[in-house]
């Protein structure tokens, strides 16, 4: 897969060292509205996903403590002996970045429980409002697809919801057919080369 990029990143394991770039983007995505998609964040104001998960809501990592404990619950998340007894799936969370800059997240889920395979999928990505529409998406949906072979996976899953005309664009530019749409998402899988 080509891509032309006007800005090249990388794919990065997430680390404290992005703490500052992590916020100004986090504050990006506060001031549109939006949640930041494959961060492994809670929106602010809203419960965990289940009661029994921690909360990692943007407005309380501004502590650098409490950052370096999200950062290394992140990083934990892709132990299936740590996911599999909360009843989640392995899950890879990396951070598209260019040097200091904090660009975007992107989650790659190992397989799909009942809640991905109806919502989430296999994969969840965002880039921070100021870094979009110079082709960081659809290389990120690209690179992830190329990492979900690796895994062994035949075909994947992406979500998009439904009025997000943009990121179904970048599915479907990445090879996504649409199977349906239920509720609010759009859900499109993607057969991957063997």
């Amino acid at each position: 897969m080509r891509v032309d990029l006007p800005i090249p990143f990388e794919l990065s394991v997430p680390h404290v060292r992005w703490h500052t770039s992590w916020l100004e983007a986090a504050a990006e995505f506060a001031a549109t509205g939006e949640f930041q998609h494959g961060s492994g964040l809670t929106p602010d104001g809203e419960p965990p996903f289940r009661p029994e998960l921690p909360a990692w809501r943007p407005a309380e990592l501004t502590d650098p403590g409490r950052f370096a404990a999200f950062i290394a619950h992140l990083r934990r998340l892709e132990d299936p002996g740590v996911v599999r007894p909360l009843a989640l799936v392995p899950d890879t969370k990396l951070w598209l970045t260019r040097g200091e800059v904090y660009l975007g997240a992107l989650s790659l889920r190992h397989e799909l429980n009942e809640y991905l395979f109806e919502q989430g999928g296999h994969i969840g990505y965002s880039v921070r409002p100021s870094m979009r529409r110079r082709g960081l998406a659809t290389a990120t949906l690209q690179r992830a697809l190329v990492l979900a072979g690796g895994l062994g996976l035949a075909r994947v899953l992406v979500t998009c919801e439904g009025t997000n005309l943009g990121s179904a664009a970048v599915i479907e530019r990445c090879g996504g057919v649409l199977e349906d749409v239920r509720g609010a998402m759009r859900r499109y899988w993607i057969d991957l080369p063997r």
